[in-house]
């Protein structure tokens, strides 16, 4: 067949003699010249999508330098420095403010380390069965452990410590253990359970002799437990705990690990007749409330006997051990002549706001050090040339892609851009117009030497920003940040959001309309003699996150005792304070305001003049939230925070402290916000990666990518289609006039058969 296709090739033109590929190429390529024109449109397009992009970064960029000035802290930086690094070094936060201390170093806190005796080797079995407690975890020893696999065991049971071998000239092996915490309360406790199999004679870690490990004058203090009601078996996480007995001054008191408490423990001491008293004591450290059992001698000592090792569990006594290489020791230092002890040496609880690492210590001529906290203005001067550095960086963008230049007549590739043009522009007025609603003397950027320049560039006089924050510091801030003051006392700026309005030049009203209360719950009658009894008092309630938690009071205690008893408590003092009327009852108060802090509290004795007076019907003590309004718009309380609701128009977030004791209206509320936080608010809207103007524009340029992608992907259709017409039809013709000469062929030859004939006749 002639103008067919065979394996892809085109056989055209052999009847006609006419290039018809070349025909088709050329009328295609007419056809496909519009997609010339929308290939550049589309690099055109692709090239504003890369600038747009650099030009969002650029803002968030700015975002991020105006949220480092839209805080108070920003201007509170404090810089530390100590007259001997070698001492003590000096870490300040934004919290701390200026002075200057003199510290003195008598002690570094150390961790206690302990070694064995010596071992022939580290693989061979023990051959001892047993069971002994390191730091208040039970450790396992079977008679095919070695000294390896017990210092293994120690390691994997989280107790504290840090169990290594040494192996010493002559093939002599050591059992190490280090704590891995300094201070006296990481001194590593050890101690039977059971018989004297384990420690002592095996690993050789303890010697046979006694000494009480914690000893305040005439008193002796166990280990540190999480409970005083919970059994110690339970506690310690012994399996078939141990009981037996303890002697004190020669007194057997029976004790049971598996129901006995600290509490129980004490009780049970003070009711032996021992000689000595019994209290469960609370610490609390790192915000964890510790119990230790106290037994108190009074005039003299007490004597101990544990023949059957339960002090020792307790942490009351201690073998002494076999080698001590570093005692546990508490730093111990002095700031201005006040004398302070703390178990590490990293210690941030003692100046507020500053940290700073003890590093050396003599206890004979302490160290001395002296540290001075001042303002490091430099540093704000650094966070405000940042500032100025991130906008300079977007108007150099703008002008090198967004302007028009006159001589060569180019643009850049944003010019013209309404957002770009927009967002420039917004920005500019409020880095430059002064602060809607803020009073005082600062109240423009020129005034602390941010100035605007002919470029559009800002620069910063030094100078003049250094003696502002010198000046006036306050003033300074309320032009950089968000600020709320207050017209009335009884009212009191806490917080906004993004969401708060700056106010009119009038404030905001604040009207209350019901003061925040406290929960209190009055006993119905005084006691007015000593407990017969033991009581306990069962608290539950919102203010005890809806669970139940009970004391008990002893026999033999009074009205002050019961008050000391709730204030002492390691719950309890941290969320209601006691105290006794002029009627002598009992009174039981929340110690914060609000709804959260209700509480109920029952007793299981009928009220009466020789207990609590509470009674067994219980009390309801409700706490009441604060109500009112902000601007007139509603707002919600809780305790004595009131906080505009969501949604509201201008108080949306704002929110106030207010300590009235009676309803009414109190004054006003002003908001404002400075250059730094009004630049952050906006950069970050219009940047918002769901609703932004940047967002917007952006999809509005892919979106005109893709049509263009659309529209050529139809023009490519089209021409593949007219390219397929062309070839049938060009196909078609060289058919027909192959056909009309092959049909003139066979003409031919008849005419020339006839003619043959003809001759052939004559």
């Amino acid at each position: 067949m002639i103008g067919g296709s065979i394996s892809g090739i085109n056989f055209a033109g052999l009847a006609t003699g006419i290039d018809t590929e070349s025909i088709i190429q050329r009328l295609v390529e007419l056809q496909s010249r519009p997609l010339q024109q929308l290939m550049v449109r589309k690099s055109q397009l692709n090239a504003r999508m890369s600038a747009f992009d650099q030009f969002q970064g650029l803002v968030r960029n700015l975002q991020t330098a105006a949220g480092a000035l839209s805080t108070p802290s920003a201007f509170n930086i404090l810089k530390g420095t100590s007259s001997d690094t070698n001492v003590v070094t000096v870490n300040p936060s934004a919290e701390a403010l200026p002075g200057t201390y003199e510290i003195r170093v008598s002690r570094l806190a150390q961790a206690h380390k302990i070694v064995s005796g010596a071992h022939s080797s580290d693989t061979a079995e023990l051959g001892v069965s047993g069971r002994f407690l390191l730091n208040g975890k039970v450790i396992e020893v079977n008679a095919n452990d070695t000294l390896r696999s017990v210092a293994s065991k120690i390691n994997s049971a989280n107790a504290g410590v840090t169990a290594s071998i040494i192996r010493a000239d002559g093939d002599q092996y050591y059992l190490t253990l280090t704590a891995n915490e300094t201070g006296k309360n990481s001194q590593i406790q050890l101690a039977e359970i059971g018989g004297n199999l384990v420690l002592t004679p095996t690993l050789k870690l303890v010697t046979y002799e006694e000494f009480i490990r914690n000893q305040q004058a005439n008193a002796a203090l166990s280990s540190r437990f999480r409970s005083a009601t919970e059994s110690i078996g339970s506690q310690l996480g012994i399996s078939s705990p141990p009981s037996g007995t303890i002697r004190i001054n020669g007194v057997d008191i029976a004790i049971d690990f598996g129901t006995d408490s600290l509490e129980r423990i004490a009780s049970k001491i003070n009711g032996s007749g021992a000689g000595v008293t019994a209290t469960v004591e609370t610490e609390t450290e790192n915000g964890t409330t510790y119990y230790r059992l106290k037994i108190d001698g009074g005039s003299r000592l007490p004597e101990f006997e544990d023949p059957d090792n339960l002090l020792k569990q307790l942490g009351v006594l201690q073998n002494r051990y076999q080698n001590e290489l570093v005692q546990a020791q508490d730093a111990e230092f002095t700031i201005d002549g006040f004398t302070f002890r703390r178990s590490k040496n990293q210690v941030s609880d003692a100046i507020p706001g500053v940290t700073f690492t003890l590093l050396s210590a003599d206890a004979t001529n302490p160290k001395t050090a002296t540290i001075t906290l001042t303002r490091d203005a430099e540093a704000v001067k650094k966070n405000v040339q940042g500032f100025i550095d991130a906008y300079n960086a977007l108007v150099d963008f703008i002008k090198q892609n967004a302007s028009f230049n006159k001589e060569t007549l180019q643009t850049g590739v944003l010019f013209g851009d309404t957002t770009v043009s927009l967002v420039r522009d917004s920005i500019l007025q409020r880095i430059m117009n002064p602060v809607p609603g803020l009073e005082g003397s600062l109240r423009v950027l020129a005034q602390v030497g941010v100035m605007l320049g002919e470029d559009g560039k800002l620069t910063l006089n030094e100078s003049t920003l250094l003696q502002k924050l010198g000046e006036d510091l306050n003033g300074v801030i309320r032009l950089f940040t968000a600020q709320g003051t207050t017209t009335d006392p009884n009212i009191s700026f806490v917080s906004a959001t993004d969401a708060t309005r700056p106010s009119p030049t009038g404030g905001y009203e604040v009207v209350i309309t019901q003061v925040a209360t406290k929960a209190k719950a009055v006993a119905g009658t005084a006691q007015t003699a000593a407990r017969t009894t033991s009581e306990t008092l069962t608290f539950s309630g919102s203010l005890f996150g809806n669970e139940t938690y009970s004391i008990t009071l002893d026999p033999g205690t009074t009205i002050d005792d019961t008050i000391a008893r709730i204030n002492s408590d390691s719950r309890l003092k941290n969320l209601v304070v006691a105290s006794k009327d002029s009627s002598g009852r009992l009174v039981i108060e929340a110690r914060n305001y609000g709804s959260a802090g209700s509480f109920r509290v029952v007793s299981n004795l009928a009220a009466g003049p020789d207990n609590s007076g509470i009674g067994t019907d219980g009390i309801d003590a409700n706490g009441q939230d604060v109500a009112g309004t902000i601007n007139g718009e509603p707002a919600t309380g809780r305790g004595q925070f009131l906080t505009g609701n969501s949604g509201n128009p201008n108080t949306d977030g704002l929110q106030i402290r207010v300590t009235a004791t009676t309803p009414g209206t109190y004054g006003v509320v002003h908001f404002t916000r400075g250059v730094a936080d009004l630049v952050r608010l906006y950069t970050r809207q219009v940047t918002d990666i769901v609703s932004g103007d940047l967002k917007y524009a952006r999809d509005t340029l892919q979106d005109q990518i893709k049509a263009i992608d659309d529209q050529m992907q139809r023009i490519r259709e089209e021409v593949s289609r007219k390219q397929l017409m062309l070839r049938e039809q060009f196909a078609r013709l060289e058919r027909s006039i192959s056909q009309m000469q092959s049909q003139s062929a066979r003409l031919a030859a008849m005419m020339g058969g006839m003619g043959a004939m003809s001759l052939f006749a004559r």
